[in-house]
């Protein structure tokens, strides 16, 4: 068992505290997912860990290309900065007319003894 439960925590890759995490709104980590290189959005929302590729469907382009930030004002919806449109934070769901239904693309996360990692198979850290 324990050499299984090795084997599993081998193959995390550490992103940061939960506490780093918590002191920021959210962070954006440079991952390599499939072999393309993108960024990576993580954050807490309503107490729950989530990680999308940053990477909005309508133009291809980051959510915080023009604006250092991946939140509108209230906090309650990821946006693109680009053209405004809006995701939902539990789902990656768009919310927007021309995008709508599509999702972006999830990362699967953990958090073990208050570090997070990424646990996706596809995702490479690139630092």
């Amino acid at each position: 068992m324990k050499q299984t439960l090795n084997s599993h925590l081998s193959k995390l890759k550490h992103i940061c505290s939960r506490q780093q995490l918590l002191e920021l709104d959210y962070l954006v980590e440079e991952v390599e997912y499939k072999k393309q290189s993108y960024t990576a959005i993580v954050f807490y929302f309503e107490d729950k860990l989530y990680a999308y590729l940053n990477h909005c469907m309508h133009m291809q382009r980051r959510l915080d290309c023009q604006q250092d930030n991946v939140f509108d004002k209230e906090r309650k919806r990821l946006r693109c900065s680009m053209h405004g449109f809006v995701f939902e934070p539990m789902t990656g769901e768009c919310l927007s007319p021309v995008c709508m239904g599509q999702k972006l693309t999830a990362l699967k996360v953990l958090e073990i003894d208050e570090q997070i990692y990424f646990s996706d198979k596809y995702v490479q850290m690139t630092r």
